[in-house]
This record gives structure tokens, C-alpha cells and sequence, in this order.
């Protein structure tokens, strides 16, 4: 990050500034999402959820970290029938719209458990889970080392997580930071959800964040022994981090 980078990005948001966008978007979040990525995020988060599913079992439980409207926490229950996922969110409009969703199948709505949980100190015992699923969350931790140990303290020993995430990139780039991130992703989601503030956020974000890199090195300072992070099509917009 060049000089001129960090000066663009505005002082960090505070975590009840964080909550409070989250809830105000909550409605339309889902639908920005995927106009904004042409659905490609669904992509992700299938492929992401495969690579942590593999050589779990067939009834593990589970967390989805920042789960907020549910999208991973039900295409985990859905892959695997028997399955326990707590969804956790700090977001409780976020959580309230992944309801909605749970109340048209009775199944799944069995098998996922919608919680309101600070990533920060997990309300969960240690090694309760046998792996962690997080997309589009860790970016918004106000204290991501800490964060970090929560993970590893309440996934057991050999568990598995897997992190999507928009990570900083190592050099700039010209269309996707200095004219699809920093114009067009603001203009997109203001249309869809009518708030310019929260998408105007996402790009200073993503700037003021580690890079995939810095994060890896991160997760094996907070325990996780085996750390592979990779970008994902097209051309790196996200990456994939898994670890155990």
C-alpha cells in the first residue's frame, strides 16, 4: 500500500458503526451481493465449503463465523445431512433475514442454529467444533489476532477452517482497485440497498486490510500449523484460506 492508499482510506470504523451498517443493509444484502458479483460469491462459498467438508465425517458440528444472512451455514446443512452449524453473527438484522430462509424448510432449520456471538470472545467451549467456516467477516474484526485465537481455541485439534475473504493485494491494480472496487462497487450496491455509506466502506476496507499473505502468518501465530492460501477466479478478486 502506496502512500496515496492509505490516505484515501478513512480512520477505521468502530464496531458498533460496523453492527449498526450490517443491520441497516440486512434486507437487501443478499441481493447486492449477487449483482455485484454476478454470483460468483455463491461459487465461492461452494468451493470453499468443499475444501472444509473434506474428511470431516458425516455428522460434524460446526461454525459459520460472521454467518450473517446464512447463505454458508445452509449450503453446509444441505451438503451434509447430518451436520450441526451454528451460525454466528454479531449482526442481528443479518441473522434475522437468514431466518426467513430457515422458515421455509424445517429440515434445515433443525440443523442450524442462528446465534448472536462477538467473534471477538466465542461463548462456545474449546474444541466444541470440528471446523469453522467465515466469508466476507474477518475483514471486520477489530482485533484480528485476537479473533484468530478465538477460532483456533474453539475448533479442536486437527479441526479444519476455511476463510473467504477480499484480501489487500500485494500491488495495485488498475481496474478491479482503482475503478470496479473504489467506483463502481459503491455505485452498485447504493442502488440495490439505497445505503452509498456501507459500500463505500467495502473498498477502503478491503485497503486498510493484511494481504492473504499477512493473514496466513497470522493464523499459524495463532496455532494453526497447516495454512494454504489461494486466490480464486477471476484473477484473485477473492481468496481462499484454509487451515488446521
Amino acid at each position: 500500500m502506496n502512500a496515496t492508499d492509505v490516505q484515501s482510506v478513512p480512520p477505521a470504523a468502530s464496531p458498533a458503526h460496523i453492527q449498526q451498517m450490517f443491520d441497516r443493509i440486512a434486507p437487501r444484502y443478499d441481493a447486492a451481493n449477487r449483482v455485484m458479483s454476478a454470483g460468483v460469491d455463491l461459487l465461492w462459498r461452494r468451493k470453499a465449503i468443499g475444501r472444509l467438508l473434506d474428511g470431516l465425517g458425516p455428522t460434524p458440528r460446526l461454525l459459520d463465523l460472521g454467518a450473517g444472512t446464512l447463505d454458508g451455514a445452509l449450503e453446509i446443512a444441505r451438503r451434509v445431512p447430518g451436520a450441526r452449524v451454528v451460525a454466528a453473527d454479531f449482526a442481528r438484522e443479518m441473522l434475522r433475514a437468514g431466518r426467513a430462509k430457515l422458515r421455509a424448510d424445517g429440515d434445515l432449520a433443525a440443523r442450524v442454529q442462528p446465534q448472536i456471538a462477538d467473534g471477538h470472545a466465542l461463548p462456545y467451549a474449546d474444541g466444541a467444533f470440528d471446523g469453522a467456516f467465515s466469508a466476507f467477516c474477518v475483514r471486520n474484526l477489530a482485533d484480528l489476532p485476537r479473533a484468530m485465537r478465538e477460532l483456533r481455541r474453539v475448533v479442536r485439534p486437527g479441526g479444519r477452517i476455511a476463510v473467504l475473504e477480499f484480501f489487500r493485494p500485494e500491488r495495485s491494480r488498475l481496474f478491479f482497485d482503482k475503478v470496479y472496487n473504489a467506483r463502481v462497487l459503491p455505485l452498485l450496491g447504493w442502488a440495490v440497498t439505497g445505503d452509498r455509506a456501507a459500500y463505500q466502506y467495502l473498498p477502503a476496507s478491503i485497503a486498510a486490510f493484511r494481504s492473504r499473505d499477512e493473514y496466513a502468518a497470522l493464523l499459524r501465530e495463532a496455532g494453526f500449523a497447516q495454512v494454504d492460501a489461494r486466490p480464486l477466479f477471476p484473477s484473485g478478486v477473492a481468496s481462499l484460506v484454509v487451515a488446521s
